[in-house]
């Protein structure tokens, strides 16, 4: 069984809707909404756990993706409006900015030192997502990463992998957070948190130093990296994973070909153990999993024989996991008339 340019499928995995429930409070929402302008909010807020990202954008419509829809509304933005969000919070150089006790974040564009576009990212804090895939965390000793495009749900079922992880692990694993979406902004950890270590970094930029700190001072056991966006970040992950380490991580990539051929910046080379010459040893974790959209998983049960497949030209081992979902509703939708999708 082949799945094309992803895999060689070994068994396929097939569940019904599994049970999935929402432990995010109205409070989260509430504060995130406050900080969007009155006329978005009369939109967005009586379906509020049903959107996934919001965005502005100076002079033209206003669009909201939804579960099943990306939807346009006839609703535009002056500069005036949009500079109202220059003051929401601290924005941080990479345009970032979280909100304190969430898992939102907002994301901003300027042009001209005035802010001309912003996107909110509107997070959820999931729990049993990631039970179908229990078989393989349960036994994941030598580190894990999840592997998929932007947008896939990686980090979303990243936190609901720390759940199941930290069944075993709990304070051995230190997740430092690079952007501060897997367990939340500032000094008040998210309740998701549970057990696990947190590392607030919330600059990527920091990321390196923190990440170095972690290691030599607290000695972890486990540690956690989303994001991992440079091949600074990848060598102070190998170089954790030489003290002992087991690291949990998420790379940007469309499946293990993609990822072992990035070549551009060779960002996740250290972490594929690969050089020039091709593999020069195992990679830094042992399980992957693949997101190939809601509820669509490859699962690469030995990620070193799964990367030699590829560097030998064939495709890796790994077992196809798909979890039926809920009614679905797809497409793009542009709505002129200001009612909600």
């Amino acid at each position: 069984m082949i799945l094309p340019g992803t895999a060689r499928l070994t068994r396929r995995v097939t569940l019904g809707v599994q049970p999935v429930f929402d432990q995010s409070s109205d409070e989260e929402f509430s504060s995130m909404l406050a900080m969007l302008p009155p006329k978005v909010r009369d939109i967005v807020g009586p379906r509020i756990r049903e959107v996934e990202e919001i965005r502005l954008q100076a002079f033209s419509p206003l669009e909201v993706l939804y579960r099943h829809a990306h939807v346009i509304y006839p609703v535009t933005f002056s500069m005036e409006e949009m500079a109202t969000l220059d003051s929401i919070g601290q924005w941080r150089a990479d345009g970032r900015l979280g909100l304190e006790g969430t898992l939102h974040r907002f994301g901003r564009l300027d042009t001209g030192n005035h802010t001309s576009m912003v996107t909110v990212r509107v997070a959820r804090a999931y729990v049993g997502i990631a039970e179908p895939l229990r078989e393989w965390l349960d036994k994941a000793d030598d580190g894990l990463v999840i592997i998929g495009m932007p947008g896939a749900g990686k980090t979303a079922l990243l936190r609901d992998c720390n759940r199941i992880l930290g069944e075993r692990l709990a304070g051995r694993l230190f997740v430092c957070d690079s952007s501060n979406e897997i367990l939340g902004d500032g000094f008040r950890p998210h309740p998701i948190t549970d057990w696990l270590s947190r590392v607030p970094i919330g600059d990527p930029a920091k990321q390196l130093s923190k990440l170095n700190q972690v290691v030599k001072n607290f000695q972890p056991r486990w540690m956690e990296v989303d994001e991992v966006s440079s091949r600074e970040d990848a060598r102070a992950i190998a170089y954790a994973r030489s003290r002992g380490a087991r690291a949990v991580m998420t790379w940007h990539a469309e499946n293990l070909k993609a990822a072992y051929e990035e070549s551009e910046e060779r960002t996740l080379w250290p972490l594929l153990q690969r050089n020039e010459r091709g593999l020069s040893g195992p990679p830094v974790a042992s399980l992957g999993i693949l997101v190939r959209g809601r509820g669509e998983y490859v699962v690469f049960e030995n990620l070193g024989e799964c990367f030699g497949a590829v560097a030998a030209g064939e495709l890796p081992p790994g077992v196809q996991v798909s979890v039926a979902q809920p009614g679905r509703w797809d497409g793009r939708q542009a709505n002129w008339k200001g009612e909600q999708g």
